[in-house]
């Protein structure tokens, strides 16, 4: 007991032992009613006087225990208020230390916050710049296959460009291939009087819209094998009139939608022996000049004379070779005129000869003008018949002339030699 020094611990064993006690005094006192005489009064021999005094030196054991937890409690308890309480300060002072206390901790939650804000604005650029490198990856990844395409489309046309220079080469070495010029072709092809044919700008234009085709209705007036519908860049005319004129045509064109890009012999437009009415523009709209047929066998323009001509006609014959040009880049329609120009692909021409003007043909292309009168559109096609009568008949014409250089009056460019 001795050694209990916790007041608590000790109160509570002096508790257990007064119940104890508590017991102990019952049971004598059951022990004396079922006697019915005072245990101190009774002189008891044998067992039951044996445990009566059991229980008396139990009930003096205890009592001397309960007296000496009874002293320890009491000099716990002074030990307890002799011991002054250990206080820090003043409470002015729990307070100061509650507020640095609290600030501490309010700085440690902003410091907290803005790390995490930090943290956030970080992954945004993080997920921004993730989504530009995906972005750029699958740019990256197009490019790579349309370059791939356009190498497949390259290769393609050097391989079709092989086949075309052997037929070249085999051509020539056969013989079959003529070429000529502009020049010696209008001075050496023989065309109805150059007084009797009118000037282009003289005829009216039938339509200022250059997408418009030959009306159906037209069409169904010709008399002849067809109608040709051709731009100035691919026709050229002597100076002297209309009379006498040159189709220019690739000799193949590109398809790139056939076996992967294939290239293809050109039909010209025009057969031997073939009549038909031409409809042309100037650059300001469509004109109808009258029936034409092919003069001869087309031939090649030499690579001298090739050279001489002009930017927009070498466009216009790079236009004309490559088509569905909507699937073709800038950078290949390029490198198809400088194939022009350094003679790698040919130019096709053949002539063509005014025989006749088909009066019903060309009013039906008038009828479509709704802005002119009936009275003009008469005067004019009676016009145009009084000022070439040779023209409703190609018989009423039997006299072809050869004309002079003079008379032509076409110089060695080839621009020169275009109306």
């Amino acid at each position: 007991m001795d050694n209990v020094m916790d007041p608590e611990l000790a109160a509570e064993m002096v508790k257990l032992l007064g119940q104890e006690l508590k017991v102990v005094r019952s049971q004598l006192r059951e022990a004396e009613q079922r006697t019915g005489t005072p245990a101190s009064d009774v002189i008891s021999t044998g067992p039951q006087f044996q445990r009566e005094e059991a229980l008396r030196a139990e009930v003096v054991i205890l009592k001397v225990e309960n007296a000496s937890l009874r002293e320890e409690i009491s000099r716990l308890q002074a030990q307890t208020t002799n011991v002054p309480l250990k206080m820090e300060g003043d409470p002015s002072n729990i307070v100061v230390q509650y507020s640095a206390s609290m600030d501490a901790i309010q700085k440690e939650l902003a410091d907290a916050i803005k790390e995490k804000n930090t943290a956030i604005l970080d992954k945004e650029k993080a997920d921004e710049q993730l989504a530009e490198l995906t972005s750029v990856r699958e740019k990256y990844r197009k490019l790579k296959a349309s370059k791939r395409e356009c190498q497949e489309v390259i290769d393609e046309l050097r391989g079709q460009l092989e086949l075309c220079l052997e037929e070249r080469e085999h051509r020539e070495s056969e013989g079959k291939v003529l070429k000529s010029d502009p020049p010696s072709f209008f001075q050496n092809t023989e065309y109805p009087t150059v007084g009797d044919q009118p000037n282009s700008s003289d005829i009216p234009i039938y339509s200022p819209i250059f997408s418009m085709g030959i009306p159906r209705t037209a069409r169904t007036h010709c008399r002849c094998d067809g109608t040709l519908r051709l731009e100035r860049d691919v026709v050229m005319f002597a100076r002297a009139g209309i009379a006498l004129g040159l189709i220019v045509r690739p000799t193949h064109q590109y398809n790139p939608q056939k076996n992967n890009g294939a290239w293809i012999r050109v039909r010209p437009d025009i057969e031997l022996g073939q009549k038909k009415d031409l409809c042309y523009h100037d650059g300001h709209g469509w004109k109808y000049l009258g029936t034409y047929e092919r003069t001869g066998e087309s031939f090649l323009l030499s690579a001298e004379h090739t050279k001489k001509l002009s930017p927009p006609r070498m466009e216009a014959m790079a236009r004309d070779t490559v088509l569905f040009r909507d699937l073709i880049p800038p950078s290949q329609m390029r490198m198809v005129e400088k194939m022009y120009w350094d003679g790698v692909l040919q130019i096709e021409m053949f002539g063509i000869r005014r025989v006749a003007y088909d009066q019903e043909f060309a009013k039906q292309l008038f009828e479509r003008r709704k802005d002119l009168p009936k009275g003009v559109k008469d005067g004019t096609f009676s016009n145009n018949k009084r000022k070439r009568g040779f023209e409703t008949d190609e018989r009423h014409d039997h006299n072809r002339k050869k004309p002079s250089t003079s008379d032509i009056n076409i110089n060695i460019k080839e621009e020169s030699s275009v109306s």
